[in-house]
């Protein structure tokens, strides 16, 4: 088949797959996925004409899709790594090895598809957590949030990773919540894959999985029904599990991370400190040279790097006009998170589904901002975080305005009544 043929086929395919998984599964946002896969369309043909976002991405990605097509497609064993090497042999290196540079933007219409895909996968977290689908006005706030749309027409990574811890998250909270689904060998599957994709697609992001896994073991141990004793024997199991897979992360990150030269566990602070030290170049660096000198330090520097990793790029750091975008749109989902505690604080404590979520997503800030130092490196990793608030926070605001009026309605129809 002749690469005219590809530059037309791949995307054709892409886009009827697309719609045709919208009709039949996501018939209620159909015309919302259909214009934002469409939008999206609009703004890589632009920037294809314009690179209005520059090239950072390709500078990036390159250099990975060329190996793979000069040595690596011949030899995939010694090729695959985690992070770009892995993202680069699922699909992007045999686009490139076909199309070469000028196919990129096919690349960039199959991570679209992706990004839009997303919302199928947010409905169904929300139906774990709240009980119910997504509304339209959620679809489309979560569709069309500027810094989702921004990295979904990447050649990048974030599309595909996304994609694959909501998946992961989702497919493990249904197993937590429902004892049917532990039976069910599909789900199970496909869960897995998920989080094994996650992993090597960007190792940190274990940190999302670790939480949920060992506060549902815990969850688990305190909804049996057993003697004071054994319920303390397997609490003490449940932390030494949770002890178990923390370390695992710790030594997967030993032996994965992009920027780890050390092989022993106790340099974790030497790692981090290196990690950190390599993003504060560019110009949305923020708190340079702030750094952990002693063990009690990190009790002021883990929550100083988790605020900034969550809330980047603040007022006082901004260098350009994207970064104005970005800076509003971080305080805007913060003003989200107050105004859903502030109306619906005794829901959220008592939803478990929901605090858990919460948990996860303090958890990573922590664990991922402790070394990240660059707004741009913060906003792409937390990405997952900003739906899944998104999400929840909307869910919540909008819960309460329901019963709100429901309550109004309730009065207004009794004092007819004694009327």
């Amino acid at each position: 088949m002749s690469n005219n043929a590809l530059y037309i086929l791949i995307p054709v395919i892409t886009s009827l797959l697309l719609f045709i998984w919208a009709r039949f599964f996501c018939k209620k946002y159909f015309l919302i996925i259909v214009i934002g896969f469409i939008a999206r369309l609009f703004i890589i043909y632009f920037h294809e004409e314009t690179r209005i976002f520059q090239d950072l991405d390709v500078n990036d990605f390159l250099p990975y899709f060329t190996e793979f097509s000069e040595t690596g497609i011949h030899d995939l064993a010694s090729f695959i790594k985690p992070h770009t090497a892995f993202y680069t042999v699922m699909y992007p290196g045999w686009i490139f090895n076909s199309l070469g540079e000028s196919g990129l933007w096919v690349i960039r219409v199959i991570n679209a598809a992706l990004g839009v895909t997303c919302v199928g996968l947010l409905t169904w977290l929300n139906q774990i957590v709240f009980g119910k689908k997504l509304s339209q006005f959620q679809a489309f706030i979560i569709m069309f949030w500027p810094t989702w749309i921004r990295y979904t027409i990447e050649v990048g990574r974030t599309s595909s990773t996304v994609f694959m811890v909501l998946f992961g998250i989702c497919g493990l909270l249904t197993i937590i919540t429902n004892t049917k689904s532990i039976t069910n060998i599909a789900i199970i599957f496909f869960t897995f894959m998920a989080l094994v994709f996650s992993c090597l697609l960007r190792t940190h992001y274990i940190a999302y999985f670790i939480p949920i896994l060992a506060l549902s073991l815990f969850t688990r141990v305190k909804s049996i029904k057993i003697s004071p004793y054994l319920r303390t024997i397997l609490y003490f199991l449940s932390f030494l599990i949770t002890i178990m897979l923390t370390l695992g992360m710790l030594s997967l990150y030993q032996q994965f991370g992009q920027y780890n030269q050390t092989t022993e566990l106790l340099d974790l602070q030497q790692d981090v400190v290196r990690i950190a030290t390599s993003g504060e170049d560019g110009g949305s660096a923020y708190l340079k040279g702030v750094y952990p000198s002693s063990p009690i330090d990190w009790l002021w520097y883990l929550p100083l790097q988790a605020f900034y990793f969550m809330l980047s790029p603040m007022p006082w750091d901004i260098r350009s006009a994207f970064a104005i975008g970005s800076s509003i749109q971080a305080w805007l989902l913060f003003i989200l998170c107050l105004n859903a505690w502030q109306k619906r604080r005794t829901e959220v404590k008592q939803n478990e589904m929901l605090k858990l979520l919460l948990i996860t997503i303090v958890f990573v800030a922590i664990a991922l901002g402790a070394g990240v130092k660059n707004a741009g490196s913060a906003e792409r990793w937390r990405l997952p975080s900003t739906l899944i608030v998104i999400t929840t926070a909307t869910s919540v605001i909008e819960h309460f305005k329901t019963n709100k009026k429901l309550s109004l309605n309730s009065i207004s129809y009794k004092n007819k009544l004694v009327k």
